[in-house]
């Protein structure tokens, strides 16, 4: 039987956002072991009955679906695969299987940006991602973004005009294109870049499988730059994904009457992202110069920090953590924790966050 065959019965078992896939592994070390405790163990603890009920799917059944995959050119890649993009792999809803189109080296480029926002963008919004995009890829980032209307078509636009890959994430399966005109950008981006969903052919759309995709757009990125948005969309809901996941937030700032700039106004106003002025503010975040290359004043060094400062440095990740958190975790008083996080902020190592809370950079 294939293991590619487990990973889809138990992406089938998930379903669409994967709940509780890292439990589950964590408990059974992979999809196999999962299936093969099916009837023998109490699985109740860890699965929601939607889930419970799913369990005696037979994974042989999924037989046909890698046939389709083969017809259509579309890449099965699972969580334990080489090709399965990095940044997913620490995030506790990874999903289990993805499905890919293009090259799926792009999903695991050095340097990547999500660039997201309205799909009904002003003049200005347009403008604005076409010149940030351009310029980000013609440095060499990989534009991140959601293929849908507006502000994330002209995202990858722009990377493909760059002739630079580009990652695009879908809220439906991998053999559909939403919208219908993108088609043509798709196959333009699948020469250079990826095109991925988590949604098994023949799901239907809906509003929260968009809602859904927008944590892996996120997490697929280093950092995320907001062009325009409104306080209440999609958008938004893809910087909470962000802030969740520990991803640097910036914003484009906008006209104080325009309501599709609201959003991006006021994540500025509430310290919850950086100004973006230019593509050298977002270069900057990823330590690149303008030309893409690395910028040497910004290398880490760790040979020079103390040893409070490496204690410290070995307990931060890209999770946003609390400084009570990091304090407990090296033994340190609050002062003393404090002062090591200051050192590592001076020395390029670390990044604090609004809310008191602190990533390594």
């Amino acid at each position: 039987m294939s293991e590619t065959r487990h990973w889809l019965w138990l992406a089938f078992v998930l379903g669409p956002g994967a709940p509780r896939c890292r439990q589950l592994l964590e408990v059974y070390g992979d999809p196999g072991e999962v299936q093969r405790a099916v009837g023998r163990e109490d699985l109740s603890g860890l699965l929601t009955p939607g889930q419970l009920a799913r369990l005696h799917t037979d994974p042989d059944d999924f037989s046909p679906l890698e046939e389709e995959m083969d017809r259509l050119g579309a890449r099965i890649l699972t969580l334990e695969q080489e090709d399965y993009p990095r940044r997913l792999r620490d995030i506790p809803d990874a999903p289990p299987v993805l499905f890919c189109t293009g090259d799926p080296a792009a999903l695991n480029g050095e340097h990547t940006v999500g660039m997201i926002g309205s799909r009904r963008p002003s003049a200005y919004g347009v403008e604005a991602a076409a010149t940030l995009g351009r310029e980000l890829a013609e440095a060499g980032v990989c534009l991140v973004s959601g293929l849908a209307d507006g502000l994330d078509s002209e995202a990858h636009k722009a990377a493909v005009a760059a002739a630079a890959p580009t990652v695009g994430v879908l809220g439906t399966s991998i053999d559909k294109t939403y919208p219908a005109s993108n088609r043509r950008l798709r196959a333009e981006m699948e020469q250079t870049g990826a095109v991925v969903s988590e949604f098994f052919p023949g799901t239907v759309a809906t509003k929260g499988n968009f809602l859904l995709r927008n944590r892996l757009i996120a997490a697929l990125s280093d950092a995320l730059c907001v062009v325009e948005a409104r306080e209440k969309s999609g958008t938004m809901n893809t910087v909470g994904h962000a802030e969740r996941y520990g991803r640097p937030v910036y914003a484009v700032p906008g006209g104080i009457f325009s309501q599709v700039c609201a959003g991006t106004n006021a994540l500025l106003a509430q310290g919850r992202a950086g100004m973006v002025t230019g593509a050298g503010v977002l270069l900057g975040a990823l330590g690149l110069s303008e030309t893409g290359e690395k910028r040497r004043d910004r290398q880490p060094r760790t040979a020079d920090i103390s040893l409070d400062a490496a204690r410290m440095l070995a307990c931060l990740g890209q999770t946003l953590r609390p400084l009570e958190t990091l304090a407990a975790e090296t033994g340190q008083d609050t002062g003393g924790a404090l002062a090591a996080l200051l050192e590592l902020e001076l020395a390029g190592l670390a990044q604090s966050c609004a809310g008191g809370l602190y990533r390594r950079k």
